[in-house]
């Protein structure tokens, strides 16, 4: 295969301006479901339509663009969301990487008989409304019951954030139907180190580990702080820290394990008040789901032990799972061809990051990934990525295009 050169220059100018969409200083804050993610799918929109591509937006809030001959689409792209003051790489130079791809192969005037379809998901990280890969879980049929009654911090539903953006407000209606796809293909940061490490600037996911999403309360008795000995407190920050503290060492006892409490909120948050209630969330991820289920289980052990120790009512409340995913072979295979082909020699790696790739893989749509090389860590302003590095995932997507669909 002859190898395609997509431009460097454009792909940085267009992941600059997506950056605009959101920008708070260095970093971006473009939530699910809002008007800035608005903003940059009509942008992406604009884009694509100029190549051609057929533009819609689902009852979700995904935008796609498809152009190509007929039949089953393959379907490429990431989400363009972000973390509150994040980088302007995560989900959307994916989506740059894909748009790039179809420029590349128009430019080397590729027929497409089968059609190719671009995404740009909404709401994948998950932060307004608690609920990770929402817009793919929409589309592939893996929303949890009740999706859109839930609510953001100001009591907005998605389905009154959806009205708002001039959708019916129900993300059900999203669901692609199933067998449709031929394929999805979604390029990504990698969002870790390994890649600048090895000195490599693409590789193959193999697999994307399980996750387990959930709130934790712990209630204790509201007191007054000056009066109130120390022997007689029930204290939920202090019940709630140690228990923060278990959580961490309960993953750290397991192989590739990772727990996050991200967020934490105390009642009635004052200075001279024991704390009567600590909420917190926990995020709980690991290669193998025997690993995710023994962390949780420790979790709860912890939990019963403090409020035995401490007087406390802690509960684990609902938790979303989306399971270790493992990537389809044959589009690996296909994927470390189409990079060698750009020049890459690419690695396989696992994914610590949950992907919109594991929705379609779960529903049954051969699903594949390509990690580009990024430094700086993630969900930071600090994340950082080469355009030529990019360039070369769109030449490398665009190659396993032209071998899927040419």
């Amino acid at each position: 295969m002859a190898v395609i050169g997509p431009s460097a220059r454009r792909i940085a100018e267009r992941a600059a301006a997506l950056a605009r969409i959101g920008a708070v200083g260095e970093g971006v804050t473009r939530l699910g479901l809002t008007p800035e993610e608005r903003r940059a799918h009509a942008l992406v929109a604009r884009w694509l339509a100029e190549l051609g591509g057929r533009v819609r937006r689902d009852e979700a809030g995904n935008v796609f663009a498809r152009v190509g001959g007929g039949g089953s689409p393959v379907l490429i792209g990431s989400h363009l969301d972000s973390v509150p003051e994040g980088g302007r790489y995560d989900g959307a130079l994916g989506v740059v990487v894909a748009v790039e791809a179809l420029e590349a192969l128009r430019a080397a005037k590729v027929v497409l008989r089968r059609p190719v379809e671009v995404v740009g998901w909404a709401d994948e990280e998950g932060v307004r409304f608690g609920l990770g890969l929402y817009g793919s879980s929409a589309a592939f049929g893996r929303l949890p019951a009740q999706a859109a009654e839930r609510t953001d911090a100001r009591g907005v539903s998605i389905r009154e954030a959806l009205r708002a953006l001039g959708l019916r407000g129900d993300p059900a209606r999203a669901r692609i139907r199933k067998g449709s796809l031929r394929a999805y293909i979604e390029p990504h940061i990698e969002q870790g180190p390994r890649l600048a490490r090895q000195g490599r600037a693409l590789a193959v996911v193999t697999t994307i580990v399980g996750i387990a999403h959930g709130r934790v309360t712990v209630r204790g008795r509201q007191d007054h702080a000056g009066t109130t000995p120390m022997s007689e407190r029930r204290d939920a920050l202090a019940a709630a820290a140690d228990l923060i503290a278990a959580i961490a060492r309960a993953a750290a006892a397991r192989r590739d394990a990772v727990a996050t409490v991200g967020e934490i909120a105390v009642r009635p948050g004052a200075k001279n008040v024991v704390p009567g209630e600590c909420a917190f969330s926990l995020d709980v991820r690991a290669p193998r789901e025997r690993d995710v289920a023994a962390v949780l289980r420790a979790v709860r052990v912890a939990a019963a032990a403090l409020d035995r120790e401490r007087g406390v009512r802690t509960s684990l409340g609902r938790m979303d799972r989306v399971p270790v995913t493992a990537l389809d072979r044959s589009l690996r295979g296909l994927l470390r061809r189409a990079c060698a082909a750009a020049g890459v020699d690419a690695p396989e790696l696992v994914s610590g990051a949950g992907h919109d790739a594991m929705n379609a893989q779960l529903d049954g749509v051969p699903a594949g990934m390509i990690f580009i090389r990024s430094r700086g860590g993630s969900h930071s302003p600090r994340e950082a990525a080469d355009p030529r590095d990019a360039a070369r995932a769109a030449a490398a997507l665009a190659e396993a295009l032209r071998e899927l669909c040419g």
